[in-house]
């Protein structure tokens, strides 16, 4: 303790020291037709990425003047009722900057005035990586699709999400963790309709600030809350077709008066995919090999209603309220046929098949309330933030085995389950802007999670007596508790942004088996969670700078509740999924090299130390030929990366990005107590390509493939997607009809191969991912729609 005290005391020191250096000064000049008055126009700074209020003047005759903090950049809004807006990028360095900036008089005919902005898809801010959502969202039905399309993240067909590491990423949905299972999370993504995501942040080096179990980076889903301009909305409608289809419509509305700033949004979809899995395992014990042939679809409904309202009580103090409510009724069909035969003469010795059913019913509501307060012009505040989630999921399960080789009784049975989460979060957090390019951050959080789980399953063995299921019947109670506080300094100096900080996390878990026998689990530790960022000039190019980055962090990865829950989870006669309540955390050293080029991530290497690895494994009886997948820790790793971008700006007819990520991993572990060692690398390529052959007509080319990958220790055949849409702006731009079309080649399915102790598999997943599609959008209100300024108006991850 007396080290970690230490420590904060060390960094209040740097902090105090920091104080030594200068800000600058910004002269701004207004210049317009002689006849002309400006005494009316006013001139709005902001600072970026977050576009935070630094001041607002009146127009002066002999120039106005503001005070900037150096290497920051800036956004500055000239406007007026009698002149054309006009908004000037500002990135300052050392010195005393000087603006001269012509103004307009509109022309009497509003609706001859066209203001265009060009957005970048992806860009860098900071320590995050911004990806525009409006050309992804134009050909996807959900916003699981949405993050599927997002270059440099790759998300496997079970839901979870990678960055730089094989190592999970968090997701983040306005700024919070969901806490939810990757198949919990990935169903209610896909009920998210996708015209309701604004931008996907990036955060592969999260900061002290963010929460530290956070090991392969943050992924934060930004929904659109609406624009404060006026009153307006929008309606939309969309069809999507493989071999199911998809239907989704839906309208949001915004309103804007005074103080008061409010919106409302509400999604239906009905949707269906399918999909359909071909493996082979082979039994060592008696040389037979299982063959499964499963299709599965997976019909549903859903509806989304967004809400919230923003009142500024004060120019400093403001408060908002934002609900989320998410209600998904889904399905599933499963037809599954199994055959075994004896090697190496392939005589056929069983076949059977099962037929599962199961109906879901999910409800997700999230409630935050939080505070802001202004301290100065120069961007100190003060948050505070209440946050309440729940989270509901009910199914109901039917199977039933028949066994025809050799013949047997058809042994059937069903169950149901229930869950429930209930999530509370706390959270204060201090940021202070020194004069003198220093920056002091700190915060505190608690969060609690309470999680309930039961099943109830009986069996009928062919006798025709339905009787209990032990082995599926359970009961399991969860809490959760993290408390964690943070110190963050930053200073600018000759050049150089240091960034150091220190988190400090409790976590206390427990939990309890109640049903079928009193089992407990616990884990209760403190952590210290190091990060040091430095940014420094390199050199120019083309005339922009280049800016490099270099980066140290420490992270925790804690087993959450699904995998920690005991209950053996029926998949079909010869596949269950069980949790493990012996796992413990895995602990994350991450170093990290980057460069940024005007903004745009071009270069990045760097490595991850991971250890007390917890992967998910199988473990088979022999016997009777079950698979058990589950999850253990197993050992360590050590992994390289190297990501490279490059492209043609926007600005132009045409724009595209093109990027590629080597990553190479050494492992070292012990399973079924033998060892378990390999070296593989594996490549992920990806672009973007649009090119705007009117102002009217948009045509955009998305892709990516995947080679030589290893997830979860199952080695991955290549695979991809190819992506293409058409926008075409009718009825003067206040509507929109856009052709899709996903997987044009149908590339995206994935094929494994598993050799792991006695367990050694190879099968296929395909999915209906080759769909075609139409979406019209249409945009209403008393003002003239203005094109969205998404970038540093949404909400950031929550930094605790």
């Amino acid at each position: 303790m007396k080290l970690r005290i230490s420590t904060l005391l060390l960094l209040l020191a740097f902090a105090h020291a920091s104080a030594a250096q200068s800000v600058i000064s910004l002269a701004v000049n207004l210049s317009s037709s002689p006849k002309d008055s400006l005494n009316d126009a006013s001139i709005t700074l902001y600072k970026l990425p977050d576009t935070l209020l630094i001041g607002s003047q009146l127009y002066k005759p002999g120039g106005n003047r503001f005070t900037l903090n150096t290497y920051t950049k800036y956004l500055l809004r000239v406007s007026s009722v009698n002149f054309l807006p006009v908004e000037r990028m500002i990135a300052t360095t050392d010195k005393p900057l000087s603006l001269s900036i012509p103004v307009k008089r509109k022309t009497t005919d509003l609706q001859d005035v066209t203001v265009v902005s060009r957005k970048p898809v992806i860009k860098q801010e900071d320590d995050k990586s911004v990806v525009d959502a409006t050309a992804l969202s134009n050909s996807s039905t959900n916003a699981y699709e949405v993050l599927e399309k997002t270059p440099g993240t790759i998300v496997d067909q079970d839901g979870n999400v990678y960055l730089s590491s094989l190592t999970p990423a968090t997701v983040y949905i306005n700024g919070r963790e969901m806490k939810l299972s990757s198949e919990d999370l990935a169903s209610l993504l896909k009920s998210l309709p996708a015209s309701s995501v604004s931008k996907i942040e990036i955060l592969r080096n999260p900061s002290a600030k963010f929460d530290a179990a956070s090991s392969g980076g943050i992924i934060n889903i930004v929904l659109k809350k609406g624009v404060k301009i006026g009153s307006n909305g929008s309606a939309n409608i969309a069809y999507f077709q493989g071999v199911y289809s998809t239907q989704t419509a839906g309208f949001n509305i915004n309103k804007s008066s005074g103080r008061l700033n409010s919106y409302l949004s509400y999604q239906f979809t009905r949707r269906n995919n399918y999909e359909e899995l071909s493996s082979t395992r082979f039994i060592r014990t008696d040389s037979s090999l299982l063959s499964q042939n499963a299709y599965t679809s997976y019909p549903g409904l859903g509806n989304y209603i967004g809400g919230g309202f923003d009142m500024a009580f004060t120019k400093k103090f403001n408060i908002n309220y934002d609900l989320r409510i998410n209600q998904n009724n889904g399905k599933s069909f499963a037809l599954n046929d199994i055959s075994i035969h004896k090697l190496p003469a392939q005589t056929t010795t069983g076949m059977n098949s099962s037929d599962i059913d199961n109906r879901n019913n999910a409800l997700y509501a999230g409630n935050e309330l939080s505070s802001k307060y202004k301290i100065d012009t120069l961007g100190s505040e003060w948050t505070v933030e209440l946050e309440y989630n729940y989270y509901r999921n009910r199914n109901n399960q039917d199977y039933a085995n028949y066994y025809s080789l050799p013949a047997n009784p058809t042994v059937s049975g069903n169950g149901s389950t229930s869950g429930r989460k209930n999530i509370f979060v706390f959270q204060t957090d201090l940021v202070l802007k020194l004069p003198r390019i220093v920056n002091i951050e700190t915060g505190f959080k608690l969060t609690n999670s309470n999680s309930r789980n039961s099943a109830a399953y009986t069996i009928d063995p062919g006798t025709g007596i339905p009787q209990t299921d032990a082995y599926q019947t359970n009961t399991f109670r969860y809490r959760e508790t993290i408390t964690a506080a943070y110190l963050q300094v930053s200073r600018t100096f000759l050049g150089f942004t240091l960034k150091p900080g220190l988190r400090l996390e409790t976590t206390d878990i427990n939990g309890r088996q109640l049903v079928p026998r009193d089992t407990n689990l616990s884990i209760n530790r403190t952590d210290l969670f190091p990060y040091v960022y430095l940014q420094h000039k390199l050199f120019k190019l083309f005339g922009v700078q280049l800016i490099g980055n270099a980066i140290y962090r420490r992270s925790i990865r804690r087993p959450y509740y699904e995998i920690l829950n005991p209950y053996p989870k029926y998949v079909d006669q010869y596949v269950f999924d069980v949790g493990n309540p012996r796992l413990q955390p895995q602990f994350t050293t991450n170093y990290e090299l980057n460069v940024t080029f005007d903004g745009f991530p071009v270069l990045a290497g760097g490595i991850n130390e991971t250890k007390s690895i917890f992967s998910n494994v199988t473990y088979q009886d022999d016997a009777t030929r079950i698979a058990y997948r589950t999850y253990d820790n197993l050992g360590k790793s050590k992994e390289y990366y190297a990501r490279i971008l490059g492209g043609v700006p926007p600005g132009g007819k045409y724009f595209f990005y093109i990027g590629a990520q080597y990553n190479h991993i050494t492992y070292n572990g012990i399973y079924q107590n033998q060892p378990l060692n390999y070296k593989r690398g594996s490549w992920l390529f990806f672009m973007f390509q649009e090119y705007k052959a009117t102002k009217t007509l948009t045509f955009n080319m998305q892709g990516f493939m995947r080679t030589k990958a290893i997830q979860n220790f199952y080695e991955l055949d290549n695979f991809g997607g190819l992506f293409l849409s058409v926008n075409k702006s009718i009825l003067k731009k206040k509507a929109n009809i856009i052709l899709s079309v996903n997987d044009l080649l149908r590339t995206n399915q994935v094929s494994f191969k598993l050799n792991q102790g006695n367990v050694s598999a190879a099968g296929s997943r395909i999915n209906d991912t080759r769909r075609v599609g139409i979406t019209i959008r249409y945009n209403f209100g008393l003002s003239k729609p203005k094109e969205e300024k998404e970038f540093g108006n949404a909400t950031e991850p929550k930094e605790n």
